[in-house]
């Protein structure tokens, strides 16, 4: 069976009118792989009467991380493109909030016990230094 037919039966159809500055959008672009899904804010409408682009910050969830990217799209072009809520926008991107604040937190200690380590280091020579110790005789 073709997807289109499950989704089609099943799904409302989604269709954004009109776009403003501070939209929440979702973008699904098909590329050389399978379909990548990015949530966006629009954050440009760009009209010159003949030409128009519109400028989307763009944020995709990767392995427990969210890159982001400012992307161009001009309005000759068809892009796949759906209305966005807030809640649907947290929902999707919590997890990956989650594991990026632990691994925040675990890279903090890392970095405050390599602090701790040097200032000790630097202590040990200053201190040692200061005694004028020799070397051992051979």
């Amino acid at each position: 069976m073709i997807t289109q037919n499950l989704i089609q039966a099943a799904a409302n159809v989604g269709k954004i009118t009109r776009m403003s500055k501070g939209d929440c959008v979702k973008l699904v672009e098909d590329g050389y792989g399978s379909p990548e899904i990015f949530y966006g804010i629009v954050i440009d409408l760009l009209n010159s009467g003949e030409k128009c682009f519109v400028q989307i910050l763009r944020y995709r969830k990767s392995f427990m991380a969210i890159n982001c990217d400012i992307k161009t799209y001009a309005g000759d072009k068809d892009i796949t493109i759906f209305p966005a809520t807030v809640d649907e926008l947290q929902e999707h991107f919590k997890d990956a909030i989650i594991a990026i604040e632990r691994d925040v937190k675990r890279l903090e200690k890392d970095l405050s016990d390599k602090k701790m380590g040097l200032q000790r280091a630097q202590e040990f020579v200053s201190m040692e230094s200061s005694r004028k110790l020799q070397s051992a005789a051979l």
